[in-house]
């Protein structure tokens, strides 16, 4: 296609496409009333269509004084396309529709409505409607009454809801409905107030309240006949005063007139009343049904009817204020008290769970918790959470949980615990006490680690001198809060420039052994050029006629890839080649070559051989390159369909590129997705901010240090909330080995053994030299207790997989691990640097020229080198940590899957601290190997992957 028709053809389809295409209309919302006029009781439908929108958000109704408002169902979507005179149209709409429902008379005003719409703000006009109540007159009647004049705010009243509803009587027909039928006709918008969970109750199990026929008085002085529906259920007062029952509306849809069904199966009320159902199933529990004429009439007319209940003289009393407890918390009613404690066996500052059981005749979804962290007698010696509990009913009894720490060792018991409550009978608050419970509290290892310590270095002064006391660091729990913390470090970019010195001296002899065999290497340069430079070259430096002739036959033999052992071999290669007359040319040049003596001066016929010599050098690569081509010429048909498979290729070339470059771009922004650092969805931190969190930390930090000794529940709650400070300038990007040890510190003493190992492990991470680091690692792990009780001083590098801890390299990796922790990175390096120099010195000597025996005094520094090589590298190049994590959960289950649904393979008891393998994450959980080889899953929350 030419270029001049792309324009026009470009412009058509766009004309078509966007015929095709339809009209593209702005996205509208539409609220109506399903009517402006309704009754009492009767809900009036709002409808709100969204037509034409890609997005929308569901929208917030307000509140309307006097309606209830209720969704009635999910939005429904429909889609319509017309297509006229080969326009298209489209239209979406999405319909939402709610039931408002007027309790009481009056013209009710529904403000606009604000719908989010493909990003935009829309709102509807505002609507009224007008409500009108039904006289019930002597059709409906409905009290409420009590089985006691007076009661208690809380105290239980069983109450009775009664419901009088008049038999609708049909006198053409003389048929009177049942009292099945009439409860059938109580709508779905009755208000059931109190007693909506019993009648949920019933309905879940299929029932109805029964009825019974009885005479009453229609309010003008006449005894007439009535259905009675008697609903009981347990209400509690909340409020002093006379009982109120506003929240109870009966809505009925009384029958005004009854007309011939149009299905005969149809029930004689369809799928109107209570619960609803299928028209049989009515049908079949309907007393009507067992009428001849059930299966042939149905009601054809209604009218709402609002029933508002009374409600008897029962007074409902405030509880008194005199004489009520410090902790009393509103129960009424009779109440005991229960507690347990596990474990009873405990260290110093270690939580408790403490659980509460609270049983009596009061309703138990409002009984509070004991206010645990107001009694005295507990908080002297226990850490108690000042918070509320949350507690849950369980038959007639309802518990709660919560976890106490004691304060210091030689704690012997729990005490009682009170629960006050009022007890309506007697009219008095009484309280009720649980029974101690005995508890043993040692000394916490963690949070006396000073004295841990000083024990230590005691004891190995004692038992090896002085000088091993010297020579062996101790911990050291002290925090180091300077600047120096705040500043991001790598495990390698600080210690990289030792290899300078493994480098640079081979480098040194390398040079040293081209410079002083230079003759040798620029003698091998020509071997690099191209055929006809080297020739050249060589036609350039001939002395005598016979050097050019070799130069000659040279080119020749390496251009048409045959021997020519002499000049005659030369001219035949070339008319092997098909260089007939280019061969007659180079065999008079030869003859004229080999003549001799030249006339003349000598130097100037060498001159003009020379010339001749670099015009054949051109005439004969001409040649080559001429007949590697080919020499067929093509007819116009092969010419014109070689040149349509060229634009054919062409195109599918060009499309395949671009198809290449989109992968391409699709591939490096999943890579950019990839790769982005973590540090992207790290805590954002300014300069200021990460210094204030350092100082508060370190603040919190020496505090808990001091009260660690007298008050261990606080001192823990100090610790964690200095965890918790550093934790925080860790997730913020900060990465140092400084850091992680305040990090490791804290949680230490704050009993997160787990969370310690973690954290001092990813500081030996990053400088894997440190022997005071070193120390406080191996005094962390000497606190993980293994499966038989002992202690596991098994570090984490040698742990996971059985047959890797045996391997060779983990072998090396742990020796040289003792022997740099005990003479130093520094006087590794060093050994390094200074037998490099040696070694490649002695070479570089041997290069100049000095006779001497080169492995005699290179022998000892080459061993050296190897060995401190092997260390630095070893020391630098730390083990992946990705598949490796540490257990911070104390007692956990090792399952078959990836769910608590599947079988235990092993449980682990106080397994905080211990070191597994990772072997694969899927969603929330792990499937870990631990280093007794059991295989199992956990979840990923109890593990910290370094």
């Amino acid at each position: 296609m030419k270029p001049t028709t792309i324009c026009p053809v470009i412009v058509l389809m766009a004309f078509t496409l966007q015929g095709l295409s339809g009209t593209a209309t702005a996205a509208d919302v539409d609220a109506r009333l399903s009517t402006k006029e309704g009754w009492v009781g009767m809900p009036v439908v709002l409808q709100l269509s969204i037509n034409n929108a890609a997005d929308y958000e569901q929208p917030t109704l307000p509140e309307i004084d006097g309606c209830d408002i209720r969704s009635a169902g999910a939005p429904s979507q429909s889609s319509q396309i017309t297509i006229i005179n080969g326009r298209q149209t489209q239209k979406r709409s999405v319909v939402m529709q709610y039931l408002i429902t007027p309790r009481r008379e009056g013209t009710f005003e529904i403000p606009p409505i604000t719908i989010k719409v493909d990003g935009r703000n829309v709102v509807t006009d505002k609507l009224r409607f007008v409500a009108s109540k039904s006289h019930t007159g002597n059709l409906l009647f409905v009290e409420i009454g009590g089985a006691k004049d007076k009661v208690f705010v809380g105290q239980p009243l069983e109450m009775t809801l009664k419901i009088w509803l008049k038999p609708f009587q049909d006198k053409e027909r003389n048929l009177t409905l049942s009292e099945g039928d009439m409860w059938q006709m109580i709508s779905e918008s009755t208000s059931w107030g109190s007693f909506s969970d019993r009648m949920k109750e019933l309905a879940a199990n299929n029932q109805r309240p029964g009825g019974r026929e009885v005479l009453r008085d229609d309010g003008q002085g006449n005894e007439r006949s009535y259905y009675l529906y008697e609903i009981s259920a347990t209400v509690y007062p909340k409020r002093p005063g006379k009982i109120d029952a506003e929240d109870v509306q009966i809505v009925v849809n009384y029958p005004t007139e009854l007309g011939k069904a149009r299905d005969p199966f149809a029930g004689f009320f369809g799928n109107q009343g209570f619960g609803g159902g299928s028209p049989l199933s009515q049908m079949l529990d309907d007393d009507f049904f067992t009428s001849p004429f059930g299966n042939r009439l149905t009601v054809s007319a209604t009218r709402p009817i609002v029933g508002e209940a009374t409600v008897d003289s029962t007074e409902v009393l405030p509880v008194p204020s005199e004489g009520r407890p410090v902790d009393y918390r509103g129960a009424v009613g009779r109440y005991n008290i229960v507690t347990q404690a596990t474990p009873t066996d405990v260290n110093a500052g270690d939580p408790i769970t403490l659980n509460i059981g609270i049983s009596g005749t009061g309703p138990m979804e409002l009984v509070q918790a004991p206010p645990l962290s107001e009694l005295p007698t507990l908080t002297a010696d226990f850490k108690v959470a000042d918070q509320s509990l949350a507690g849950f009913v369980q038959d007639d009894t309802k518990l709660f949980s919560t976890t106490v720490r004691p304060r210091r060792a030689g704690i012997t018991e729990i005490p009682p615990i009170p629960f006050s409550f009022f007890d309506p009978a007697t009219e008095k608050y009484e309280t009720v006490m649980s029974q101690p419970i005995s508890i043993t509290v040692k000394e916490s290892e963690s949070l006396s680690l000073d004295a841990i310590v000083g024990k230590r270095q005691h004891d190995h002064g004692g038992a090896k001198g002085a000088a091993v006391t010297e020579q062996v660091t101790q911990p050291d729990f002290t925090n180091d809060n300077s600047p120096a913390a705040l500043v991001p470090r790598s495990a390698t970019n600080s210690r990289e420039w030792w290899w300078f010195f493994v480098y640079a001296p081979p480098m040194m002899w390398l040079v040293t052994v081209l410079v002083r065999h230079r003759d040798i290497v620029i003698r091998r340069l020509p071997d690099f050029q191209s055929p006809s430079s080297r020739c050249l070259q060589a036609i350039t430096n001939a002395r005598e006629a016979a050097d050019v002739v070799l130069a000659l036959s040279a080119y020749i033999e390496r251009r048409t890839r045959q021997a020519c052992a002499n000049s005659a071999a030369a001219i035949g290669a070339l008319r092997t080649a098909g260089l007939s007359r280019d061969a007659i040319d180079v065999e008079a040049f030869f003859q004229q070559c080999e003549s001799s003596p030249f006339t003349g001066d000598p130097q100037q016929s060498l001159t003009m051989l020379k010339q001749r010599a670099r015009e054949l050098v051109t005439q004969i690569a001409s040649a080559i390159d001429l007949i590697s081509k080919s020499r067929v010429r093509r007819s116009k048909r092969t010419e014109a369909r070689h040149h349509a498979i060229i634009q054919n290729t062409t195109r599918a070339a060009r499309r395949t590129s671009i198809l290449l470059f989109a992968v391409a771009m699709a591939a490096a922004g999943n890579v950019a997705a990839a790769e982005q650092p973590a540090s992207d969805a790290a805590v954002r931190l300014s300069a200021s901010q990460q210094q204030t969190l350092l100082t508060e930390a370190g603040e919190l930090y020496a505090k808990a240090r001091n009260v660690a000794k007298t008050d261990s529940a606080e001192a823990t709650d100090l610790f964690t909330a200095a965890a918790q400070k550093y934790q925080l300038l860790a997730e913020s990007g900060i990465h140092n080995a400084l850091l992680y040890r305040n990090l490791g510190n804290a949680y230490l003493q704050s009993n997160q053994l787990g969370r310690a190992i973690a954290n001092y492990e990813r500081a030996s991470q990053l400088a894997p030299h440190d022997p005071q680091l070193a120390k406080n690692l191996e005094f962390a792990v000497s606190l993980v207790r293994d499966d038989d009780g002992s202690s596991d001083h098994t570090t984490s590098s040698a742990v996971g997989n059985p047959a890797s801890r045996n391997s060779i390299i983990q072998t090396l990796r742990d020796y040289n691990t003792i022997i740099v922790r005990s003479i130093g990175l520094r006087t590794t390096v060093g050994v390094l640097i200074l037998s490099s120099l040696l070694f490649w010195g002695v070479h570089i000597a041997r290069v100049f020229g000095y006779r001497f025996a080169v492995w005699r005094y290179s022998i000892m520094p080459l061993i050296l080198l190897m060995i401190s090589l092997s260390s630095a590298i070893l020391t630098s190049a730390q083990p992946r940590s990705e598949n490796r994590g540490i257990i911070v959960t104390d007692n956990l289950l090792l399952r078959t899957g990836d769910g608590d649904q599947f079988d235990a393979v092993v449980a682990l008891d106080s397994a905080q601290g211990r070191c597994v393998q990772i072997l694969v994450q899927r969603g929330n959980w792990l499937q870990v190997r631990t280093r007794h080889g059991h295989v199992g899953w956990l979840p990923s929350r109890d593990v910290e992957s370094l």
